[in-house]
């Protein structure tokens, strides 16, 4: 079973759409509605839907609001399941594609995630219709945080989604963590299969990154400094996750006594 984390900010126009194409996926364990201090009728509508399916629907609020990455690693933190999924609030789910997550664990176990088929809707002209459209969105697939599939275990060891300051005002901490987990571990891609329906408007995030790979259009406030700082940020996961390796490939087990020596 695949447990569902939906992080929610100000969602109460979409939520009942994720919610359900969760809900209707035979694979899911629990879903964990994590709102992040939403000042309209998120969080009633979140109980709501606990009310309504309180054997598989659990609501947790943050004190504050503290971004998408606390919200997402909050909720991971609150399951204990094998494998957990990240859904963004205004995204949905198409029929069966947990399903395809799961068989990919199943019968391919050194998978450490899977990244599900991102399928836009409602994309802007300007990018639907360009002729490297299908080279761009490749980048979004390869770094969204809410298509992933993640082995548990894997992901705690990873630190979660990086919640420096740098992220929360610019986000990008998707492609951060994303980066890292190609460098470190194997990553399954299932984009053929059913996958995430990515619901489009004016503003959204992956604008930056297509205007970036269509355009060639910088990102504002973005400079060599905020690069450098996502790049540190990547290098910190798969720094953490290397030593936990060589930690847990070590022949030596047990208790040994350590005598140290100081000048």
């Amino acid at each position: 079973m695949i447990d569902v984390i939906i992080p929610c900010y100000n969602a109460e126009k979409t939520l009942q759409r994720a919610v359900q194409s969760v809900l209707d996926q035979a694979e899911l364990g629990t879903l964990w509605l994590v709102d992040d201090a939403s000042t309209d009728n998120t969080f009633a509508l979140a109980h709501h839907f606990a009310n309504q399916v309180p054997n598989k629907i659990r609501v947790e609020k943050m004190p504050q609001n503290s971004g998408v990455a606390k919200a997402r690693n909050w909720g991971a933190l609150q399951s204990d399941a094998e494998f957990i999924a990240f859904l963004d609030a205004d995204d949905a789910y198409e029929p069966q594609a947990l399903q395809v997550a799961q068989a990919i664990f199943q019968f391919h176990p050194k998978t450490a995630l899977v990244r599900l088929r991102l399928k836009p809707v409602d994309l802007a002209e300007r990018y639907a219709t360009h002729p490297q459209f299908a080279h761009a969105w490749q980048y979004m697939q390869m770094t969204c945080g809410g298509n992933v599939v993640f082995r548990r275990a894997f992901f705690l060891a990873c630190g979660g989604f990086p919640q420096q300051a740098l992220f929360r005002t610019l986000g990008g901490e998707d492609g951060a963590l994303g980066i890292a987990t190609t460098k470190i571990a194997n990553v399954a891609t299932a984009f053929n299969d059913p996958g995430v329906l990515h619901f489009c408007r004016e503003g959204m995030h992956a604008e930056y990154l297509l205007d970036s790979v269509l355009f060639q259009k910088p990102r504002q406030n973005v400079g060599e400094e905020e690069m450098a700082q996502a790049n540190a940020a990547t290098e910190k996961i798969c720094d953490q996750v290397i030593q936990l390796q060589q930690c847990l490939n070590s022949t030596k087990t047990g208790v040994h006594p350590m005598n140290l020596q100081w000048e």
